[in-house]
């Protein structure tokens, strides 16, 4: 496990960019940019410099599309988004009869995901602005009015649209988070229930056998007191077997008391259980666990490795496209490793660190151990290693 350490992505892969949910807009997008290009070419011919501008504004205002999915909500792309609306307004001005108000309708669609709710819909204003300037400025006709009319309609049609799409999107994760809680508290009164019922066994054990056998003990003891005093000719063969159920006595009590301390014990927290668990909200991710039985054996390690492993399906699903994912957990001499690798595709190489997998690697240092990440054949690879003393 020698691999440089980086960090995980936080930016959505470009193998979503083509799914099936953008092909629309990217269709609309070829419409657009072939009437706006050809209006641009009929003006001013086809290598004219101005032509050129607007397809250059063209292909920087998809490509800026694309880039502005490709963005975290937490990571508004303000300049991408003005940059793009600066793309629509010279495309409006460079071809006044176009349709530069469609470009719009794309550039309204990413507004939601971005701009607060109470300022998303005043949002029409500057999409339709450049459009209704230059139609303005020509003498603006009933028929154009119109067509700006039914071009602003399509827009609010799409904010509302994605509006929609995006309130079902963080309902659905808040859901998933809620149903991971749950199983997870399901889970700990399972536990909680089992210490219990291990306690009543225990406190029965040792109230009811526990008691008696040492009773019998002391009895046993007694009679062979008795016995050794005794002046009977069958005397002399008694001292023996009462010696004899004293030992076993004796022994049954050991092992009674043996057991009542094991059943006290709680039962130490099984990372193998906890991510079966965890994987069956995760679905579409198929998940090879080799972890022998009592690894970890310690509670701190296991709470690590549970959220590490949690971050690391996440990232695996959401960023890299994952489908399948290998974990192990071994232990050697005085150190306890762990191993995540999955078959996503990295974007690129290195790649940046999120908050979930920071906080992750400042405890795992913290307890004295390291998390290392690599880059196995554009695979995404986790290391951990932690000193067994951390128990």
């Amino acid at each position: 496990m020698t691999h440089p350490a980086t960090h995980l992505p936080t930016a959505v892969p470009p193998s979503r960019w083509l799914h099936k949910e953008n092909l629309a807009a990217v269709l609309s997008w070829l419409v657009f940019a072939y009437i706006q290009q050809s209006g641009a070419m009929h003006i001013y011919g086809s290598w004219h410099p101005l032509s050129l501008l607007c397809a250059a504004s063209l292909l920087l205002f998809v490509g800026l599309f694309f880039y502005c999915q490709s963005c975290e909500e937490q990571s508004t792309p303000t300049v991408a988004l003005v940059l793009m609306w600066a793309a629509m307004t010279i495309t409006a001005v460079l071809v006044p009869n176009g349709f530069a108000a469609g470009l719009g309708v794309l550039w309204v669609c990413l507004l939601p995901w971005f701009v607060p709710a109470r300022w998303l819909y005043l949002m029409i204003v500057p999409a339709l602005l450049p459009v209704l300037i230059v139609e303005a400025l020509d003498g603006l006709r009933l028929d154009e009015g119109l067509m700006i009319l039914v071009c602003g309609t399509f827009q609010f049609f799409a904010m509302y649209a994605m509006s929609k799409a995006r309130e079902e999107k963080l309902a659905r994760e808040a859901l998933a988070k809620t149903h991971q809680a749950l199983l997870a508290a399901q889970s700990q009164l399972a536990t909680q229930a089992a210490d219990a019922e291990r306690l009543r066994i225990a406190r029965d054990l040792h109230d009811s056998l526990g008691h008696h056998l040492t009773a019998l003990v002391i009895q046993l003891q007694v009679a062979g007191y008795q016995c050794a005093q005794a002046q009977t000719t069958t005397a002399s063969t008694l001292p023996g077997q009462i010696a004899h159920c004293h030992d076993l006595a004796k022994q049954l009590l050991q092992e009674i008391r043996h057991t009542v301390s094991q059943l006290r014990e709680p039962a130490l927290p099984q990372l193998a259980l906890q991510l079966k668990t965890l994987a069956q909200n995760m679905p579409q991710l198929q998940l090879d666990l080799q972890i022998p039985p009592g690894l970890p054996a310690d509670p701190l390690s296991t709470a690590l490795l549970f959220r590490v492993s949690q971050e690391a399906m996440t990232n695996s699903v959401r960023h890299s496209g994952a489908t399948q994912a290998q974990l192990q957990v071994w232990a050697h001499q005085h150190s306890l490793f762990f191993r995540y690798r999955d078959n996503g595709r990295l974007a690129h190489w290195p790649i940046d660190e999120g908050n979930g997998l920071t906080g992750m690697r400042e405890r795992i240092e913290q307890a004295g151990g390291q998390l290392l990440l690599s880059n196995e054949q554009q695979h995404l690879q986790i290391d951990i290693e932690l000193p067994l003393e951390a128990a």
